[in-house]
């Protein structure tokens, strides 16, 4: 400290020869709006074609987790858990599931692994929009640092849509995720809701229901009843009872809708 203080000009010189010096890594330093950590997992959201039977689904897995020991390399892989569909449920809360159709695939890699995680997810991603176009994927890191810097969500940018209009703002959505994949640097973009899943619409004249004694409500509990069970509507703490009817009296639309519906007592 005494020497460069009693040289000044000459310190001064060394540092900013120094500091030109460092200029010549620039070229070499990565550029990151949000830093990586490689946590060593990754976590794969997969869809196949929308209205796709959960068994299919079950298929559709299996080739994509053949396809994940294939990429990896076996001295790195610790190991890979899937999760399919999901149950009318109230577990139904804590999975990005949203149909039989979507699964969940978690890759956890040894704590010694010989390549990053970041690498083996490009791998995966390239292989399965070559082999799989039908799928639709979204890859997200289990780093923690990673989710404290997105806020929790999947992805460092999260863009939502609000309408009182359900279809309009799922093409507005379509229609953003068209632009954004345009833009420079943009790597995935996924919408994770879907407006095309096969379903039945229920209509209710209410005037004649009330004729027959039942509540819009009640025809509501009674079809969720008969379709599922009424934990949904009737939860409980501690033993759950789980009234339905029979498999074989909902094999059909046809034998749903003949189904006798009860009010409650008055």
């Amino acid at each position: 400290m005494r020497r460069a203080l009693q040289r000044p000009g000459l310190t001064v010189a060394a540092l900013s020869g120094l500091f030109l010096a460092s200029l010549a890594i620039y070229p070499f330093v990565g550029l990151s709006f949000f830093p990586r950590t490689d946590a060593g997992q990754f976590t794969i959201n997969l869809k196949v074609p929308t209205g796709t039977r959960i068994e299919l689904t079950d298929q559709y897995v299996a080739r994509v987790e053949d396809l994940i020991r294939h990429q990896i390399r076996p001295g790195d892989l610790n190991m890979v858990v899937s999760n399919i569909g999901v149950v009318p449920d109230f577990s139904s809360l804590y999975t990005t599931n949203a149909g039989p159709y979507t699964a969940t695939i978690q890759v956890s890699l040894q704590d010694s692994h010989q390549i990053g995680s970041f690498e083996y997810m490009r791998r995966i991603h390239r292989e399965i929009a070559s082999q799989y176009p039908e799928m639709r994927t979204f890859f997200s890191s289990g780093s923690m640092v990673d989710a404290i810097l997105n806020s929790g969500m999947p992805a460092p940018i999260d863009v939502q849509v609000s309408s009182s209009s359900l279809h309009r703002a799922y093409n507005v959505a379509q229609d953003l995720a068209a632009g954004i994949r345009k833009l420079e640097g943009v790597g995935q973009v996924y919408v994770p809701q879907d407006m095309n899943y096969p379903a039945v619409r229920v209509d209710v004249d209410r005037v004649h229901a009330a004729e027959l004694g039942l509540s819009p409500k009640e025809i509501t509990d009674n079809v969720i009843t008969a379709l599922n069970s009424n934990t949904m509507i009737a939860p409980t703490i501690g033993w759950t009872i789980r009234p339905a009817t029979t498999t074989s009296s909902r094999s059909s639309i046809t034998s749903t809708a003949s189904r006798p519906f009860t009010a409650r007592s008055t």
